[in-house]
């Protein structure tokens, strides 16, 4: 049975945690972003050769400092979707196109964990009137899950298709799956599941709760189905008429 998640309502100290999380975030960019240049400096060999041994542990260095911008990046949407300040830039989007893009740029990644992506998109898609920066974040969230949960189990299957005034998205996996009693729980802030953390302990749990929120403001709906042990597909659909942004 497809899964939904209710809707909570905000509270003051909600919002007090939340605007503490954006300032924080918002103090870490700066730096953040002068580490990162100057590691790649450092590694460009402009101030001098280096070892390989130097080169090696520079760019473990540089692949923390990614993973803690992308962390940032993710609790200030995360902030924004809480204080309602989420902002689309609408436009015509090609969504076959997005979604080749996006699997061509996690090419490496799933290389690197032995994922095998399909694309199957059917018959003729029309452009869809969205965000194409914020769906094409919402579609590697879900693709990025399957891949780090998937552990070269199979192959993971994407499609797309028309449906009355609908475009619907699939991402199908036969990864570890979410447990009946976790399924409830997916789509919230900064959840993880029990055996995604034993599978890989780092992780913010905000990837599907910022999807969840940029699919529904762009006029859609987000839900999947899952066993434990035996895989998750994701869906989402968004409407082919525009949505306005108000």
């Amino acid at each position: 049975m497809p899964h939904h998640q209710h809707k909570k309502r905000s509270t003051p100290e909600h919002d007090i945690r939340s605007e503490v999380t954006s300032i924080i975030a918002h103090q870490l960019k700066s730096p953040l972003a002068g580490i990162k240049s100057s590691l790649e400096v450092i590694l460009s060999g402009q101030l001098g050769a280096l070892t390989k041994n130097q080169q090696e542990y520079l760019h473990i260095a540089l692949d923390e400092v990614d993973r803690m911008v992308s962390l940032v990046k993710d609790l200030l949407d995360a902030a924004r979707i809480d204080q309602k300040e989420l902002k689309l830039n609408i436009q015509p989007t090609d969504l076959v196109k997005l979604i080749k893009d996006t699997i061509d740029n996690v090419a490496t990644f799933a290389r690197a964990t032995n994922a095998s992506i399909s694309f199957m998109p059917e018959g003729e898609i029309p452009l869809v009137s969205v965000d194409a920066t914020k769906i094409q974040q919402a579609v590697n969230n879900i693709i990025d899950n399957a891949m780090r949960y998937e552990q070269g189990r199979g192959e993971i299957i994407i499609r797309l298709k028309k449906v009355g005034q609908k475009i619907i998205f699939s991402c199908q996996d036969n990864g570890i799956g979410i447990s009946k009693e976790e399924q409830k729980k997916i789509f919230s802030k900064f959840y993880r599941g029990r055996k995604a953390i034993e599978l890989l302990p780092t992780g913010s749990g905000l990837g599907l709760f910022i999807t969840k929120a940029i699919i529904e403001q762009s006029g859609g709906k987000i839900w999947f189905e899952s066993n434990l042990g035996d895989g998750s597909t994701f869906y989402f659909f968004l409407p082919v008429q525009l949505k306005k942004q108000k």
